[in-house]
């Protein structure tokens, strides 16, 4: 087994002692974990078309590399470019990418994030986030806080999520692509959306070529 982030062949068991299929996890050498590397191998294979883009990264992490962009920022929260997801404060189309990892959770209107994120990269840009395991549950659960017993986050989301963007948004393109982390073969969902859907026809033949799993759903 080798990460295909930074080739390091250690790993170590994720929080708590989490194994994945009996794997340990997480990278030693870069501390990837499984939607770290199942996204940066969906994005290799966009660097020929993403190195004009200008990238904003919500709680930056491994999936991707800054130098394949054309400029590159981030926001951390309460450090860096601590932006509110939801009323961030940036420009229409300001960047053509904005990309999260297991933030949208912690949101308490993820709603309003997601329409805040589609007006920052305007109506050609693409909005790309994951979130925790939401097939393995039939809907979501919304409990309205931010609960400590779950890491803070606000939901559980479930299969019926990427149906509820559509319906939320129904102008919106939305492409669900199954990315698979190489160490421990677990598949990650990664939502690609976009008000424009050439944006998003432009990233699928990449995909296409190596048989990568995707739906989509149309306006």
């Amino acid at each position: 087994m080798k990460c295909n982030i930074c080739q390091g062949t250690e790993f170590r068991p994720g929080f708590g002692g989490r194994l994945t299929f009996g794997i340990a996890p997480t990278c030693t050498t870069c501390g990837s974990s499984e939607r770290h590397r199942a996204v940066f191998d969906l994005f290799s294979d966009l660097r020929s078309i993403a190195k004009s883009w200008r990238v904003l990264q919500f709680a930056p992490d491994r999936s991707v590399d800054k130098t394949w962009f054309a400029a590159y920022d981030f926001s951390i929260y309460g450090g860096h470019n601590s932006y509110d997801m939801m009323n961030t404060g940036l420009g229409d189309g300001d960047f053509d990418l904005i990309l999260s990892n297991h933030v949208l959770e912690h949101v308490a209107d993820d709603t309003a994030a997601i329409a805040e994120m589609l007006r920052v990269v305007g109506p050609r840009g693409r909005v790309v986030f994951t979130v925790p395991a939401p097939l393995y549950r039939l809907k979501t659960s919304d409990w309205g806080f931010a609960d400590p017993a779950k890491n803070e986050h606000h939901r559980d989301y479930g299969a019926d999520f990427a149906g509820e963007i559509a319906r939320r948004f129904p102008d919106l393109h939305v492409l669900l692509v199954i990315g698979r982390d190489p160490v421990t073969g677990l598949a990650d969902h990664v939502f690609l959306l976009s008000r424009d859907g050439q944006t998003i026809d432009e990233m699928v033949p990449f995909w296409q070529r190596r048989a990568i799993p995707m739906v989509y759903l149309h306006p």
